[in-house]
């Protein structure tokens, strides 16, 4: 009897940690995306000045160092990687005026944002 109740335990703070995590993802990554989706619509239609972009360039960049942090344990470094990268040159792009050129990048850390958000989900596709 003590066993089960041992193993129900362990079960309870299992599913607790992968709900809490996925709850954690989803917002972190629907803020990530919101902000980057308003820096490319301001790039798009031309409506901030270079100083307003290097600013939303920098704000986003420094949400992504708080979110880096936690993310860190819970998904793969190669990731990570793949999305720091993406977002500093982002932002090195915007910071020396190549502000159309930074669309592609734009583009490339929304993709692996929403990548991380449904690979990290929790269905039968992922556990299987």
């Amino acid at each position: 009897m003590k066993e089960i109740i041992i193993i129900i335990i362990i079960l309870i703070i299992i599913f607790t940690g992968a709900i809490y995590t996925q709850k954690y993802l989803n917002n972190t990554t629907n803020i990530l995306v919101s902000k980057l989706e308003d820096l490319k619509n301001n790039i798009e239609q031309k409506s901030a000045e270079e100083n307003k972009l290097k600013e939303k360039s920098d704000e986003i960049y420094g949400e992504w160092e708080n979110i880096n942090e936690k993310w860190s344990v819970i998904v793969l470094h190669d990731e990570i990687d793949l999305i720091e990268t993406s977002l500093i040159k982002m932002k090195s792009k915007i910071q020396t005026g190549k502000i159309e050129d930074s669309m592609e990048d734009i583009d490339t850390s929304i993709f692996l944002v929403k990548h991380i958000k449904e690979k990290e989900k929790t269905n039968l596709k992922n556990i299987f």
